[in-house]
């Protein structure tokens, strides 16, 4: 009684969510493409590749002028004037006695305003340094790497996706396996009743009838469960409502070429190995960029000057260039120190690729041998399962015709039903190993 509320439970949930789903079955292609366009984790790769790029276009300013324009308003507490006249009129004195020098022949150069205004102009430019240009390819390599990663993300998702898709497809043969198994016991426990009444059969009879079928019932529920269960996770991948249905998913096919073809598709396919190694190659950039800091640069200044007081020289306008050549001697030895960290940070980034690889490496080994052992065990459960259909046909039969008994008519049903069901988990346990061949080979893509 309390399977059959948990059954009519689980078969209210999946109504429920139809009401919220669409009316049409959920495609794989569909369900990928709302995954990869709203999956949070999607977006998280996404805003990384961003932000990797704005880096990279901050280290390309260095090779960028800087220019500044500075304006200037002075209050001073007097105003300054030179009056050359009276000293030439000295002059004049001592060499020409009784000469005047008229007045206004020299008007007074006014050195300060007593309100002044003035602007200064300056232009910085890097001409030549070795220390950006290491330091761009470093970041050029960490964008190509959150390129790597995103990429790497979209097809875990779309992995995620099958494998559900696959789950799900298998959990409905369960569930069509249970259900029959369930019609097949009720007909029994009907025939058993019937027999009882008949005084064919005992009381025994009836109760191993309702045991079968409380056993069936039972795998239902938990086939049903599991479905549920499966299309709910499904639902957060995509950021929809739980969906109602699913259409079945293609055949899969084990990807072409022996192990070591698939091993050097893996190796050289693999985005998310891609990007390690181009994070090994932004590692090694940087410690070069710390190696070379001592190489000399080249640099160029311009100030230009206006003031509306000319003073002595009679100008407004006023210019100077400068070029520098900077040889860096000694920075406290923070290069010293960064050349350490970086080089360690190498090292620990090789060895990360280097287990990546191995990992890869044991996975196909593992995944190959996996699909072997379940082609092969898939084999013998179809095999069993065709003997359990024929010696239920057969069992059944010599009931009819009263050369069997109850007990092996439900040793062969239970038989028949679980051996069904075997089918179906192994069916599930290749197409999942061929779906994750298929992933570490790179063979599953997010287009």
């Amino acid at each position: 009684m309390k399977l059959s509320i948990f059954l009519l439970s689980l078969t209210t949930l999946s109504l429920t969510a139809s009401v919220y789903a669409d009316e049409a079955p959920l495609t794989l292609a569909a369900a990928i493409e709302r995954a990869l366009d709203r999956n949070a984790d999607v977006g998280v790769a996404a805003a990384r590749l961003t932000e990797a790029k704005a880096g990279r276009a901050k280290v390309t300013t260095a090779f960028l002028p800087n220019v500044q324009a500075v304006g200037q308003y002075t209050r001073n507490s007097v105003e300054a004037k030179f009056d050359l006249t009276p000293l030439a009129q000295g002059i004049v004195s001592i060499a020409q006695p009784g000469v005047v020098i008229p007045a206004g022949l020299f008007p007074p150069s006014v050195i300060q305003k007593q309100d002044t205004i003035g602007g200064v102009l300056t232009v910085d430019e890097t001409v030549f340094a070795l220390s950006p240009i290491l330091a761009r390819g470093a970041a050029s390599h960490q964008v190509e790497a959150q390129s790597l990663s995103l990429e790497a993300t979209r097809r875990e998702i779309v992995y995620q996706i099958m494998q559900i898709f696959y789950n799900v497809a298998g959990m409905d043969r369960l569930i069509q396996v249970a259900q029959r198994a369930l019609g097949l016991a009720d007909q029994r426990i009907a025939n058993a009743t019937q027999r009882r009444q008949q005084g064919a059969e005992g009381e025994v009879t009836v109760l191993r009838a309702q045991s079968e079928r409380d056993k069936a019932e039972q795998d239902l529920a938990h086939a049903l469960l599991a479905r549920d269960q499966l299309l709910m996770a499904l639902g957060s991948l995509l950021d929809l409502p739980t969906p109602a249905t699913l259409t079945a998913p293609p055949e899969l096919e084990v990807p072409e070429g022996d192990a070591e073809a698939q091993e050097t598709s893996a190796l050289r396919g693999r985005p998310d190995l891609l990007a390690r190694r181009q994070a090994m190659a932004a590692g090694d950039s940087l410690l070069a960029e710390a190696q070379w800091r001592w190489f000399p640069m080249l640099t160029a200044n311009f100030t230009g000057r206006y003031t509306d007081t000319p003073g002595f020289i009679g100008k407004n306008w006023l210019w100077s260039a400068t070029a520098n050549l900077v040889i860096p001697l000694f920075d406290r030895g923070l290069r010293y120190a960064e050349a350490d960290e970086r080089q360690a940070t190498s090292r620990r980034l090789q060895q990360e690729v280097d287990k990546s690889e191995r990992d890869l490496r044991a996975g196909l080994a593992q995944t190959r041998a996996e699909i072997v052992v379940d082609r092969h065990t898939l084999d013998v459960a179809i095999g069993q399962a065709s003997k359990a259909r024929r010696t239920a046909e057969i069992v059944g039969k010599a009931q009819a015709a009263g050369a069997a008994t109850s007990l092996e008519v439900a040793e062969a049903d239970t038989n028949l039903r679980m051996a069904e069901a075997t089918v179906e988990r192994e069916r599930i346990n290749l197409n999942l190993a061929v779906l994750r061949l298929r992933h570490l080979t790179g063979n599953v893509r997010s287009n």
